[in-house]
């Protein structure tokens, strides 16, 4: 489990909290990221594994979760996107809102919780990835510009440095989580298994992986008798 301070505890879900899964669909996040070697459906079915879990575990925390994947989203570049997600969700009477993804198995309920806490201080919150992004995000209604946030350096390693500037522009005081690992190709899904996970995920994902063949030991192609023969002899000790 990542380390860090014991989250405060939630006594009950908040009614003015969302936490909005921003995501691909699986087949959509299938065609852009291989997790798997094998058939395009191992591919899919392993994306399905991811957002199904991170929506589960958001779930626990027993705060509203909305899940916004790619059939449901608009607009042309992802900051367009994902800036007109949070924006819907706060239409909806939201003030804080806790955005996550699919791609950070290792998120956790007690980081979430924490992070829901934090909000509800009226702090930001971020979860700095170890490529530079971010895993997490929370901001109140009064910290999000969306003009601002759309110009943000989506999806490069410089956006966590940008969001944190972009918060602080806004008097808003960063509470940081412990970083962790996105999951976007097969090296990091084999070094995310690897790390400590639920059970029943591990298992699945490991199940969707193919299996590299056995290799068999190459036989001699010289005779037994014929290999004896040729190895070289020795005395016997000098005495």
């Amino acid at each position: 489990m990542p380390g860090g301070p014991t989250p405060p505890a939630l006594t009950h879900p908040s009614p003015t909290v969302a936490i909005l899964l921003f995501t691909r669909s699986a087949g959509d996040e299938a065609q852009h990221k291989q997790f798997v070697g094998g058939t395009p459906d191992r591919n899919a079915a392993v994306a399905a594994q991811l957002i199904r879990h991170a929506q589960a575990t958001a779930a626990r925390t027993g705060t509203t979760v909305v899940c916004l994947d790619s059939n449901r989203q608009r607009g042309a570049t992802f900051g367009e996107r994902l800036t007109g997600a949070m924006q819907q969700v706060f239409e909806q009477g939201y003030e804080q809102l806790l955005v996550i993804g699919n791609d950070c198995p290792q998120l956790d309920e007690s980081l979430l919780r924490r992070a829901v806490a934090t909000l509800q201080q009226g702090q930001a919150v971020l979860g700095p990835a170890t490529d530079g992004g971010v895993y997490l995000l929370g901001v109140t209604r009064q910290q999000f510009e969306a003009a601002a946030w759309q110009a943000l350096p989506w999806r490069t390693a410089q956006l966590g440095a940008a969001l944190r500037q972009q918060l602080r522009h806004a008097g808003a005081a960063v509470e940081l989580l412990p970083p962790l690992a996105d999951v976007d190709n097969e090296q990091d899904l084999a070094r995310a298994l690897r790390q400590p996970l639920p059970r029943l995920l591990q298992r699945r994902l490991r199940r969707l992986r193919p299996v590299a063949p056995q290799l068999r030991p190459r036989r001699l192609s010289v005779p037994l008798d014929s290999a004896r023969r040729a190895l070289p002899r020795r005395g016997p000790p000098a005495s």
